[in-house]
Protein backbone atom coordinates (compact mmCIF):
# COMPACT_ATOMS: atom_id res chain seq x y z
CA UNK A 1 0.00 0.00 0.00
CA UNK A 2 1.66 3.22 -0.93
CA UNK A 3 0.04 6.70 0.04
CA UNK A 4 2.33 9.80 -0.75
CA UNK A 5 -0.35 12.37 0.98
CA UNK A 6 -0.49 10.08 4.01
CA UNK A 7 3.14 9.53 3.53
CA UNK A 8 2.79 5.89 4.04
CA UNK A 9 4.65 2.94 1.99
CA UNK A 10 4.41 -0.44 3.20
CA UNK A 11 3.98 -3.76 1.74
CA UNK A 12 1.85 -6.68 3.62
CA UNK A 13 2.31 -10.62 2.66
CA UNK A 14 -1.10 -12.51 2.83
CA UNK A 15 -0.66 -16.19 3.02
CA UNK A 16 -4.41 -18.08 2.96
CA UNK A 17 -5.76 -21.29 2.53
CA UNK A 18 -8.63 -21.67 0.26
CA UNK A 19 -10.47 -25.14 0.10
CA UNK A 20 -10.59 -26.71 -3.36
CA UNK A 21 -13.79 -28.28 -4.18
CA UNK A 22 -15.24 -29.68 -7.88
CA UNK A 23 -18.06 -26.94 -7.57
CA UNK A 24 -18.45 -24.00 -10.28
CA UNK A 25 -16.48 -22.02 -8.12
CA UNK A 26 -13.47 -24.35 -7.34
CA UNK A 27 -11.61 -21.71 -5.25
CA UNK A 28 -13.44 -18.92 -3.36
CA UNK A 29 -10.80 -16.54 -2.40
CA UNK A 30 -13.42 -15.05 -0.26
CA UNK A 31 -13.71 -17.57 2.30
CA UNK A 32 -10.51 -18.09 2.86
CA UNK A 33 -8.37 -18.27 6.21
CA UNK A 34 -5.54 -16.46 6.97
CA UNK A 35 -2.95 -19.21 7.04
CA UNK A 36 -0.83 -17.92 10.19
CA UNK A 37 2.58 -19.29 8.61
CA UNK A 38 5.38 -17.64 5.92
CA UNK A 39 6.12 -20.03 2.59
CA UNK A 40 9.58 -20.74 4.41
CA UNK A 41 7.31 -23.12 7.03
CA UNK A 42 5.79 -25.02 4.22
CA UNK A 43 7.18 -28.36 3.90
CA UNK A 44 7.88 -30.45 0.90
CA UNK A 45 7.38 -34.13 1.78
CA UNK A 46 4.44 -35.48 4.06
CA UNK A 47 5.05 -37.23 7.55
CA UNK A 48 5.45 -40.95 7.83
CA UNK A 49 2.60 -42.53 7.12
CA UNK A 50 0.23 -40.05 5.77
CA UNK A 51 -2.20 -40.47 3.99
CA UNK A 52 -3.86 -37.93 1.61
CA UNK A 53 -7.23 -36.99 0.30
CA UNK A 54 -8.77 -37.24 -3.00
CA UNK A 55 -7.57 -34.18 -5.34
CA UNK A 56 -10.24 -32.24 -6.74
CA UNK A 57 -10.08 -32.39 -10.44
CA UNK A 58 -9.21 -28.62 -11.06
CA UNK A 59 -6.47 -29.13 -8.80
CA UNK A 60 -4.63 -30.89 -11.66
CA UNK A 61 -4.96 -28.73 -14.00
CA UNK A 62 -2.40 -26.04 -14.48
CA UNK A 63 -4.21 -23.45 -16.31
CA UNK A 64 -6.33 -23.54 -13.32
CA UNK A 65 -3.93 -21.97 -11.27
CA UNK A 66 -3.53 -18.95 -13.55
CA UNK A 67 -7.21 -18.42 -13.24
CA UNK A 68 -6.93 -19.05 -9.47
CA UNK A 69 -3.69 -16.82 -9.46
CA UNK A 70 -5.66 -13.53 -11.17
CA UNK A 71 -9.50 -13.84 -8.89
CA UNK A 72 -6.57 -14.05 -5.77
CA UNK A 73 -5.49 -10.66 -6.84
CA UNK A 74 -8.89 -9.82 -7.02
CA UNK A 75 -9.74 -10.45 -3.68
CA UNK A 76 -6.86 -8.66 -2.45
CA UNK A 77 -7.97 -5.73 -4.37
CA UNK A 78 -11.41 -5.76 -2.92
CA UNK A 79 -10.79 -6.98 0.80
CA UNK A 80 -7.28 -5.68 1.56
CA UNK A 81 -6.68 -2.47 3.58
CA UNK A 82 -4.49 -0.42 5.97
CA UNK A 83 -6.39 1.35 8.91
CA UNK A 84 -4.09 4.09 10.51
CA UNK A 85 -5.30 6.91 12.50
CA UNK A 86 -5.22 10.56 11.98
CA UNK A 87 -4.82 13.77 13.91
CA UNK A 88 -7.06 16.46 13.03
CA UNK A 89 -5.58 18.92 14.67
CA UNK A 90 -1.63 18.08 13.26
CA UNK A 91 -2.98 16.19 10.39
CA UNK A 92 0.07 13.24 11.10
CA UNK A 93 -0.80 9.87 10.37
CA UNK A 94 0.06 6.75 12.09
CA UNK A 95 2.69 4.33 11.18
CA UNK A 96 1.25 0.62 9.64
CA UNK A 97 0.94 -1.18 12.92
CA UNK A 98 1.17 1.24 15.10
CA UNK A 99 -0.70 1.45 18.30
CA UNK A 100 -3.33 4.29 18.99
CA UNK A 101 -1.39 4.77 22.38
CA UNK A 102 1.93 4.89 20.80
CA UNK A 103 0.53 7.41 18.26
CA UNK A 104 -0.96 9.06 20.94
CA UNK A 105 2.84 9.65 22.39
CA UNK A 106 4.39 10.66 19.66
CA UNK A 107 1.45 13.19 18.85
CA UNK A 108 2.16 14.86 22.10
CA UNK A 109 5.98 16.63 20.46
CA UNK A 110 4.33 17.64 17.24
CA UNK A 111 1.02 18.60 19.37
CA UNK A 112 3.26 21.12 21.31
CA UNK A 113 4.55 22.74 18.34
CA UNK A 114 1.21 23.00 16.91
CA UNK A 115 -0.37 24.54 19.73
CA UNK A 116 2.28 27.07 20.01
CA UNK A 117 1.79 28.01 16.12
CA UNK A 118 -1.66 28.80 16.69
CA UNK A 119 -1.94 30.06 20.26
CA UNK A 120 0.48 32.89 18.45
CA UNK A 121 -1.35 33.49 15.58
CA UNK A 122 -4.46 34.06 18.59
CA UNK A 123 -2.20 36.74 19.85
CA UNK A 124 -1.61 38.68 16.85
CA UNK A 125 -5.16 38.03 15.77
CA UNK A 126 -6.34 39.84 19.13
CA UNK A 127 -3.39 41.71 20.17
CA UNK A 128 -4.37 44.92 17.90
CA UNK A 129 -7.55 44.88 19.10
CA UNK A 130 -7.45 44.61 22.55
CA UNK A 131 -4.55 47.73 22.42
CA UNK A 132 -7.19 49.46 20.03
CA UNK A 133 -9.46 49.31 22.88
CA UNK A 134 -7.23 50.13 26.06
CA UNK A 135 -6.53 53.50 24.08
CA UNK A 136 -9.85 54.45 23.73
CA UNK A 137 -10.48 53.90 27.37
CA UNK A 138 -7.34 56.09 28.01
CA UNK A 139 -8.70 58.51 26.22
CA UNK A 140 -11.83 58.58 27.31
CA UNK A 141 -10.96 58.48 30.51
CA UNK A 142 -8.67 61.42 30.04
CA UNK A 143 -12.43 63.15 28.43
CA UNK A 144 -13.98 62.25 31.49
CA UNK A 145 -11.27 64.08 34.12
CA UNK A 146 -11.52 67.37 31.49
CA UNK A 147 -15.08 67.27 31.72
CA UNK A 148 -15.31 66.88 35.35
CA UNK A 149 -12.86 69.60 35.54
CA UNK A 150 -15.09 72.20 33.00
CA UNK A 151 -17.83 71.06 35.35
CA UNK A 152 -16.84 72.08 38.33
CA UNK A 153 -15.60 75.17 37.39
CA UNK A 154 -19.01 75.91 35.54
CA UNK A 155 -20.31 74.80 38.52
CA UNK A 156 -18.65 77.48 40.71
CA UNK A 157 -19.03 80.51 38.82
CA UNK A 158 -22.20 79.94 38.40
CA UNK A 159 -22.83 79.37 41.84
CA UNK A 160 -20.79 83.15 42.51
CA UNK A 161 -23.17 84.41 39.83
CA UNK A 162 -26.33 83.55 41.27
CA UNK A 163 -24.92 84.24 44.40
CA UNK A 164 -23.51 88.12 43.34
CA UNK A 165 -27.33 88.66 41.54
CA UNK A 166 -28.88 87.97 45.01
CA UNK A 167 -27.17 89.85 47.09
CA UNK A 168 -26.80 92.66 44.10
CA UNK A 169 -30.99 92.58 44.09
CA UNK A 170 -31.25 92.99 47.71
CA UNK A 171 -29.07 95.34 48.31
CA UNK A 172 -29.38 97.75 45.51
CA UNK A 173 -31.81 100.72 45.93
CA UNK A 174 -34.32 99.24 43.36
CA UNK A 175 -35.31 95.42 44.08
CA UNK A 176 -36.34 95.21 40.09
CA UNK A 177 -33.75 96.52 37.78
CA UNK A 178 -32.36 95.97 34.61
CA UNK A 179 -29.21 95.72 36.29
CA UNK A 180 -30.57 92.90 38.17
CA UNK A 181 -32.32 91.24 35.66
CA UNK A 182 -29.35 90.95 33.53
CA UNK A 183 -27.47 89.59 36.33
CA UNK A 184 -30.00 87.35 37.29
CA UNK A 185 -29.96 86.32 33.65
CA UNK A 186 -26.47 85.40 33.43
CA UNK A 187 -26.34 83.70 35.82
CA UNK A 188 -29.29 81.25 34.93
CA UNK A 189 -27.60 80.89 32.08
CA UNK A 190 -24.21 79.91 34.22
CA UNK A 191 -26.09 77.48 35.85
CA UNK A 192 -27.61 75.88 32.71
CA UNK A 193 -24.14 75.31 30.77
CA UNK A 194 -23.11 73.87 34.57
CA UNK A 195 -26.35 71.37 34.16
CA UNK A 196 -25.29 70.60 31.00
CA UNK A 197 -21.72 69.88 31.35
CA UNK A 198 -22.92 68.21 34.60
CA UNK A 199 -24.63 65.78 31.87
CA UNK A 200 -21.25 65.37 29.84
CA UNK A 201 -19.45 64.58 32.43
CA UNK A 202 -21.88 61.23 32.87
CA UNK A 203 -22.06 60.46 29.11
CA UNK A 204 -18.09 60.69 29.28
CA UNK A 205 -18.28 58.18 32.15
CA UNK A 206 -20.73 56.06 30.29
CA UNK A 207 -18.80 55.96 27.79
CA UNK A 208 -15.97 54.92 29.86
CA UNK A 209 -18.21 51.85 31.41
CA UNK A 210 -19.45 50.38 28.31
CA UNK A 211 -15.46 50.33 26.24
CA UNK A 212 -14.49 48.46 29.62
CA UNK A 213 -17.67 46.16 28.78
CA UNK A 214 -16.10 45.51 25.38
CA UNK A 215 -12.92 44.87 26.52
CA UNK A 216 -14.32 42.54 29.02
CA UNK A 217 -15.69 40.57 25.93
CA UNK A 218 -12.88 40.92 24.16
CA UNK A 219 -10.68 39.12 26.65
CA UNK A 220 -13.59 36.46 27.46
CA UNK A 221 -13.47 35.40 23.93
CA UNK A 222 -10.25 35.47 23.51
CA UNK A 223 -9.87 33.16 26.67
CA UNK A 224 -12.67 30.93 25.09
CA UNK A 225 -10.85 30.23 22.13
CA UNK A 226 -7.69 29.57 23.69
CA UNK A 227 -9.75 26.80 25.66
CA UNK A 228 -10.71 25.60 22.61
CA UNK A 229 -7.79 25.20 20.77
CA UNK A 230 -5.85 23.63 23.61
CA UNK A 231 -8.44 20.95 24.01
CA UNK A 232 -8.69 20.66 20.18
CA UNK A 233 -4.55 19.69 19.85
CA UNK A 234 -4.69 17.77 23.22
CA UNK A 235 -3.26 14.40 21.80
CA UNK A 236 -4.14 12.32 24.52
CA UNK A 237 -8.13 13.40 24.51
CA UNK A 238 -8.83 14.38 21.14
CA UNK A 239 -10.65 12.21 18.83
CA UNK A 240 -8.82 10.61 15.86
CA UNK A 241 -9.41 10.32 12.48
CA UNK A 242 -8.99 6.69 10.79
CA UNK A 243 -8.11 6.10 7.18
CA UNK A 244 -8.56 3.41 4.92
CA UNK A 245 -6.02 2.66 2.55
CA UNK A 246 -6.66 -0.02 -0.53
CA UNK A 247 -4.06 -1.56 -2.79
CA UNK A 248 -4.02 -0.13 -6.41
CA UNK A 249 -4.09 -3.22 -8.65
CA UNK A 250 -0.48 -1.92 -9.92
CA UNK A 251 0.79 -2.90 -5.73
CA UNK A 252 -0.61 -6.16 -5.98
CA UNK A 253 2.10 -9.21 -6.84
CA UNK A 254 0.96 -12.30 -6.26
CA UNK A 255 4.28 -14.72 -5.82
CA UNK A 256 2.76 -18.03 -5.50
CA UNK A 257 -0.81 -20.32 -5.65
CA UNK A 258 -0.15 -23.51 -5.46
CA UNK A 259 -1.69 -26.66 -3.84
CA UNK A 260 -0.84 -27.40 -0.43
CA UNK A 261 -1.78 -30.45 1.67
CA UNK A 262 -2.67 -29.66 5.55
CA UNK A 263 -2.68 -31.90 8.20
CA UNK A 264 -5.18 -33.56 10.01
CA UNK A 265 -5.81 -36.11 12.72
CA UNK A 266 -8.64 -38.76 12.09
CA UNK A 267 -10.56 -39.44 15.05
CA UNK A 268 -11.85 -43.62 16.08
CA UNK A 269 -14.90 -42.21 14.43
CA UNK A 270 -13.23 -41.26 11.36
CA UNK A 271 -14.08 -37.43 11.76
CA UNK A 272 -10.99 -35.40 10.56
CA UNK A 273 -9.61 -32.62 13.12
CA UNK A 274 -6.90 -29.82 12.05
CA UNK A 275 -3.73 -30.64 13.36
CA UNK A 276 -2.23 -27.50 12.95
CA UNK A 277 -2.63 -23.94 14.07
Amino acid sequence: VSDSKAGVDVTQDVIVLAPISDGAVAVDWDHAMEAGLALADLESSPSDGAQFGPVPSAASKAKSYETWNKDFAGCLFRNQKVDLFKSPSTKEVSSPGESERDFRVRLQQSGREVRDKQSDSLRQKYAPKIAAIQDRIRRAGQMVERQQAESRSSQMQAAISVGASILGAFLGRKTVSATNIGRATTAIRGAGRAIKESKDVGQAEENVSALQQQLADLEAQFKEETDTLAAATDPLNEKLETVSLKPTKANIAVKLVALAWTPHWRDSNGATIPAWS
